[in-house]
């Protein structure tokens, strides 16, 4: 199994190398530099007593000419006084010799020092002009005596030389405390750089993590399955990673443009006005419809920014500007010219954003005419109202059809009685009882079918709870205990007073008859948003079939033995009235929850 070392690795490995190699380079420069200049200091400081030397020498044989020039040189005080001064065992030179051309020792600083030495004499130039290396094995492997030597000429003919002999281990003693303060300091130097680098190893290798945490990050949310990977992944997987992954998106990318191009043709078979942007604000696609409108065919939308294909100042691209800085979908009324005219025209701009981690990565703009849009408002709303009718008119009808099926019975028995001779009385009676009802159901259906003239005023919600639980003191002596929990208000909706009032009361009447042995009742107002106030109330009662949810605002339509059928139906048409509406909520076994929502006052 081949060893794979991590990023981490390889960087302290060629810091570390790096730092060899430059402490090793300035130890050595530093080195050879110390050896060159103790060996130039010993040949300086040879020539100083070589010179002197050579002129007492001279002074001697001057003095003394009737004697023999090698005799009057050794018997100088002077030459023998410096020569044994600069020479011996404490000295800087292990000794100093004058000898004569044929090899006779003329003066010398000791009787045998150059003889007990000669087989270990190798001339100072060997040393000076061997590599440092070798100047290093030279000296602290072998103890030869280096000799440096200085010609004495008379008469401009060689007469004698003078030698002096320096001892590898003087060399060695000067050079050893400088050689291992070199060693140390740069055993220091190297020490801080590799502790350096393992210190900054973490914040030189932060940016390849984080490249390594979106890889991972890249391949968790990948739809193909991660293979397994090694503990030491901070490097070596790295370039195969990103090969994996951009096979994948190759083949996401692949079928991207599949599902864009069906897109493309569901958005341009549309005949609604739709704009999909990118969260760049750019166009991705347009349907035909968008595309006249708001280019007149003049030009493509798809692939510009908005602000660029329209302008900054167009009021679509300040919609879609306060959206994407908002975060939040918006929904507008714009005027500008349309379909390359001048001619302005009203629209219903509505922007939907798509969110990607909480930042907004798209968004789907609807573009509606806003006459037409009004025009299917009032449909809608006369639909609605229509089928509230249909609902009134459905329980008429039932309430209806039971007298007059009584009256039908009643005229047939009562023809039978009379052409029998019997008393007609308790028949005509009865009719009579039956012609009420039927005229009690008509009128409370043109009651409740009459315009209302609404005195509306701006009322507080918490206000108008307080005012209605006054009225149903009675609900207290039922048994009923009455919860009540207001929100922050004021809660400033506008309504006419009596006509909520009374919706709010039926509903509360309604729930503490379903609770006839007591219970709790709550009642708590609130706001849904910034545009609705909402009024609930709840019961604890057995609650309301799912199958009959749908008929209990229908008139006349009651499950209860002595009910009316007619409170909740004055209740909703009292909160449509308002333009309001009414949610039903109930379990069965639990309770109902009537919660009346209405719009703020503008």
């Amino acid at each position: 199994m081949s060893w794979e070392p991590s990023v981490r690795t390889r960087h302290l490995t060629v810091i570390i190398s790096l730092v060899l190699i430059a402490t090793a380079t300035l130890l050595c420069f530093n080195i050879a530099r110390l050896l060159n200049a103790h060996t130039t200091a010993k040949r300086e400081s040879f020539e100083k007593i070589a010179d002197p030397l050579s002129s007492f020498a001279q002074r001697a044989i001057l003095t003394r000419p009737l004697e023999d020039q090698r005799m009057a040189i050794s018997m100088d005080d002077t030459v023998r006084s410096l020569i044994k001064t600069n020479a011996g065992e404490d000295k800087e030179f292990a000794y100093v010799s004058i000898i004569a051309t044929d090899g006779a020792v003329i003066a010398q600083s000791g009787p045998t020092s150059q003889a007990q030495n000669s087989g270990k004499i190798v001339s100072m130039e060997q040393l000076e002009t061997a590599r440092w290396y070798k100047q290093l094995w030279q000296l602290w492997r072998q103890d030869h005596i280096y000799e440096m030597s200085w010609a004495l000429n008379l008469d401009n003919k060689p007469f004698a030389k003078i030698v002096a002999g320096v001892p590898a281990s003087i060399l060695r003693n000067e050079l050893s405390p400088t050689v291992k303060l070199s060693l140390v300091f740069g055993a220091i130097i190297m020490g801080l750089c590799v502790l350096t680098a393992l210190l900054s190893a973490g914040l030189v290798l932060f940016p390849l993590r984080e490249v390594m945490d979106s890889i991972e990050q890249l391949e968790a949310e990948s739809t193909v399955p991660a293979e397994a990977r090694p503990v030491n992944v901070e490097m070596q997987s790295i370039a195969q990673r990103l090969r994996e992954l951009g096979r994948r998106f190759a083949g996401n990318r692949t079928e991207i443009e599949a599902i864009r191009d069906q897109l493309q043709q569901v958005v341009g078979s549309l005949s609604e006005r739709v704009l999909l942007l990118d969260r760049e604000r750019r166009v991705i696609m347009a349907s035909p419809e968008a595309e006249k409108m708001l280019s007149g065919g003049r030009f493509t939308l798809r692939g510009q920014k908005l602000s660029d294909a329209l302008s900054y100042s167009h009021p679509l691209t300040i919609i879609a500007e306060r959206a994407y800085t908002s975060g939040q979908s918006l929904q507008e009324v714009a005027t500008f010219p349309v379909n390359g005219t001048q001619q302005p025209q009203t629209i219903v701009a509505s922007l939907q954003l798509f969110d990607d981690r909480g930042q907004p990565a798209g968004a789907l703009l609807t573009l509606r005419d806003f006459e037409t849009l009004q025009r299917l408002e009032t449909q809608l709303d006369f639909a609605t109202k229509l089928a509230a009718l249909n609902r009134i008119t459905a329980g008429v009808a039932h309430e209806v059809k039971n007298p007059l099926h009584a009256m039908v019975l009643h005229l047939e028995l009562l023809g039978a009685k009379m052409d029998a001779g019997l008393d007609p009385k308790p028949h005509v009676d009865i009719l009579m009882t039956e012609v009420n009802r039927l005229k009690r159901v008509v009128q409370t259906f043109l009651d409740f079918t009459r315009p209302v003239e609404m005195k509306l005023s701006q009322v507080d919600a918490n206000v108008l709870v307080r005012e209605v639980i006054l009225l149903a003191a009675d609900a207290r002596a039922q048994g009923v205990d009455l919860e009540e929990h207001y929100g922050k208000g004021p809660l400033v909706i506008k309504a006419d007073p009596d006509l909520l009032k009374q919706a709010i009361l039926n509903i509360i009447i309604n729930g503490c008859q379903v609770m006839p042995s007591g219970g709790k009742l709550v009642l708590e107002t609130g706001q849904d948003d910034e545009d609705h106030v909402y009024i609930a109330i709840t019961d604890h009662g057995p609650g309301i079939p799912e199958d009959a949810r749908d008929k209990i605002f229908n008139l006349y339509y009651t499950t209860k033995p002595k009910g009316s059928g007619i409170g909740l139906a004055q209740a909703f048409r009292a909160v449509q009235l308002h333009n309001g509406r009414i949610k039903v909520e109930s379990e069965v076994g639990a309770g109902t929850c009537f919660r009346i929502i209405l719009p703020v006052a503008a």
